[in-house]
């Protein structure tokens, strides 16, 4: 029978080492539990029933259908499209858009709905030409319009857009920036739709 090895205890700054790493791995299990706590009440609060719905999460009834952008007051049929149907909820949107720019067509889909959790609409976009932008609903003088930041190499800006409805089957959009955080904002377009069905 062999007698066991003799242990030898580590050097002074291997222990310190040592316990460097043990405080690091400590850390980071508590930060990765205070993680998972959060997601955990997240999707616990998602899951919180919200209904019935406010006022504001019918703000979109209007929406559904096919929208032409508006020339002299009439619908452009060969031009930027919008084909609207109710979603997965009784306030939630799918979009499906052709919108023409110049000499070019773009494919883009949407999803608009109402956050029961957080009480607001939100806004998922994304195109044929790769871009892929979420937004936020806030709501302005009783209308309810998103919000995104863009930054670029030569322009930074708070940009939001709204679909502000205008008389029967008519809504306006309107798409405005700000240099100032949303203290002013400057007109970047507006343009009219007209519902066909």
């Amino acid at each position: 029978m062999q007698e066991p090895a003799s242990l030898t205890l580590p050097s002074p700054h291997l222990r310190k080492e040592l316990l460097r790493l043990r405080g690091v791995m400590i850390f980071r299990l508590r930060v990765l539990g205070t993680f998972i706590l959060a997601a955990v009440s997240r999707l616990t609060a998602q899951d919180v029933p919200q209904s019935p719905f406010p006022s504001d999460a019918r703000y979109f009834d209007f929406w559904e259908g096919t929208w032409y952008r508006a020339v002299n007051g009439q619908p452009d049929t060969g031009g930027t499209r919008f084909i609207v149907r109710r979603g997965v909820h009784p306030a939630s949107w799918e979009e499906e858009r052709r919108l023409r720019l110049d000499s070019t067509t773009v494919i883009a889909h949407a999803l608009r709905s109402w956050d029961a959790t957080k009480g607001r609409w939100g806004y998922v976009w994304v195109s044929s030409q790769g871009h892929f932008q979420v937004w936020e609903g806030r709501r302005v003088d009783g209308d309810w319009y998103i919000y995104r930041p863009f930054e670029f190499p030569a322009d930074r800006y708070l940009s939001r857009q709204a679909w502000l409805p205008v008389g029967p089957g008519r809504v306006r959009r309107i798409s405005q920036k700000s240099y100032d955080g949303g203290q002013t904002w400057e007109l970047r377009f507006a343009e009219e739709y007209v519902r066909v069905r």
